[in-house]
């Protein structure tokens, strides 16, 4: 590029370079407009004429220097004069070559060639440079997030071997629990004129619910409790939740609900939904000690995360003005049993059981806490495609006494024992087989069982699940009553929409246990 406002230099240059085919030449008269031309040319070498009647070469010099775009791009001057006193005031303000007009062809061609190839040498340089530090930049991200992956891979593998621990010790628990609350049962009704014993069984049975009730928190947490999904609607849920909300965490507590008007439908099941949401509000109130609001939120969103595909969700949160919870204390909110709570006020498996559910349900649950400003906990339900359409519950019954054959089936000989004495004193016939095999002969033998009450998880060659499926197809009528200490995810799914098939989750009480069997064959009784 050249800055004169003669033309015949322009012309003289324009000759010399005529025969180069690799060097494209531009020119203006105007050195007032030659910054702007620059930038839209980007040349390799700008030669300036020194001597201009609106702005000299030095001025043009200085200008180029001050510029970031062309801060570097080469500056050779040219003049009519060989003055010393001018190369060094031009050198002095950032140029870098000097010519007298007019050299010969071949040194101008050289000396362009020379600046032009040195500034394409350190463009390149500092391209390298830019490509090396956003590499590593780049590589610094990525191991960021390869270190967040493995920490919530870490955290999920701790999750799950936590879950599978505290599954087995609830089914076990669930079993030890049933028959201790099966036994007393019986003795209460044995000793039905001992008041005082009476109401020390009523103690012992209250402890036995107790017990259930965390083991059931535990079962939550490990994902094998026994759900009951249907299509729910979030915003019809909410209004049975404030109602008790208002009731258990008082009315001190300021709870302001905001609810998208489209919400989409869920499906979940809605009673432990329910629970999920009282123990965050829970949780909410105890760190708000000097006071605060709880504020619950739900819209409809687009989310993807590593564990979900991505789709449509219900975002449902519950943020209350608390003290926070530093970032140590966030990585372990969902351990079972971990609490910042003061001994004696909390056993710290709210957190844990909402994991838990949310996991169970095939949603998302994360903690945005801040210390000093609250915490906000985010769940995340897949959109159920299907209209709302809530199920009936089975209606308590009065009379749950019957004259019927009931097969039942349980690897826990008191367990068994027990169920079986409690059918009996209700005025059930009643058979017992300890595994699948023995069941299915029974079946076969005995075309008068009318139901059959088994344990899902049982040893033995022939699983619960196929002990029933073959029993149904020999018999496709037979109701049948599952029980168990926890499922696991999905085993029953083959039937969940079948009426003649139900779940019963331990320990259960007598009017429990009654209730659902009579239920069962007057369904039978009352199909054609």
């Amino acid at each position: 590029m050249l800055i004169d406002d003669e033309s015949l230099g322009v012309e003289i240059v324009e000759h010399m370079l005529a025969m180069e085919p690799d060097i494209a030449f531009l020119s203006t008269h105007d050195g007032r407009s030659a910054f702007e031309t620059a930038e839209t040319f980007n040349p390799t070498i700008v030669l300036v004429d020194l001597r201009m009647p609106l702005i000299d070469g030095f001025e043009i010099i200085s200008r180029f220097r001050a510029c970031p775009n062309l801060h570097h791009l080469p500056i050779v001057m040219l003049s009519s004069e060989d003055d010393p006193a001018l190369k060094a005031k031009g050198f002095g303000l950032g140029a870098n070559d000097y010519l007298v007009k007019w050299p010969d062809r071949r040194e101008l061609v050289a000396r362009i060639r020379y600046h032009s190839l040195a500034y394409l040498a350190m463009r390149e340089r500092d391209a390298a440079f830019a490509a090396l530090e956003k590499s590593q930049a780049d590589l610094l991200v990525r191991t960021e997030e390869l270190e967040q992956s493995r920490t919530a891979l870490l955290q999920a593998q701790k999750m799950e071997a936590l879950g599978n621990l505290t599954g087995g010790i609830a089914h076990d628990f669930n079993n030890v629990l049933q028959i201790i609350n099966g036994s007393l049962t019986l003795l209460k009704l044995q000793i039905r004129d001992n008041e005082q014993a009476q109401k020390r069984i009523e103690v012992a049975l209250g402890g036995v619910n107790r017990g259930a009730k965390l083991a059931s928190q535990l079962l939550s947490f490990a994902r094998r409790q026994a759900l009951q999904p249907r299509v729910t609607s979030i915003g019809k849920l909410m209004d049975d939740v404030l109602q008790l909300l208002r009731h258990g965490i008082g009315l001190t507590t300021p709870i302001d609900i905001d609810l998208a008007p489209d919400l989409w439908n869920v499906l979940v099941d809605p009673s432990k939904f329910e629970n999920v949401l009282f123990n965050l509000a829970i949780n909410a109130r105890d760190a708000m000690q000097n006071g605060g609001r709880i504020c619950i939120l739900a819209r409809n969103t687009h989310f993807s995360h590593a564990d979900l595909p991505a789709g449509d969700y219900v975002m449902i949160s519950v943020e209350d003005s608390g003290s926070g919870m530093p970032e140590e204390v966030v990585q372990r909110a969902f351990d079972p049993f971990f609490t910042t709570k003061p001994n004696g006020q909390g056993s710290g498996l709210g957190l844990s059981m909402a994991y838990g559910f949310v996991k169970q349900s095939k949603g998302h649950i994360e903690i945005d806490s801040t210390v000093g400003v609250g915490t906000k906990v985010n769940i995340y339900l897949p959109r159920a495609q299907a209209a709302h359409a809530g199920t009936a519950r089975d209606k308590p019954l009065h009379d749950v006494s019957g004259n019927e054959t009931i097969l039942v089936v349980d690897d826990e000989v008191e367990v068994c024992k027990t169920t079986s004495e409690l059918l009996r004193s209700l005025g059930y016939q009643v058979l017992e087989s300890s595994d699948g095999e023995s069941a299915l002969e029974a079946v076969k033998k005995n075309p008068s069982i009318d139901l059959i009450f088994t344990d899902v998880v049982m040893p033995g060659k022939l699983r619960s699940v196929d002990f029933v499926a073959a029993a149904k197809a020999m018999r496709q009528d037979l109701p049948v009553l599952f029980t168990s200490g926890y499922v696991q995810p999905d085993i029953l799914s083959e039937w969940k929409n079948q009426s003649h098939i139900r779940l019963l989750s331990k320990p259960y009480n007598v009017q429990e246990l009654a209730s659902k069997i009579r239920h069962l064959l007057d369904h039978k009784q009352s199909q054609p």
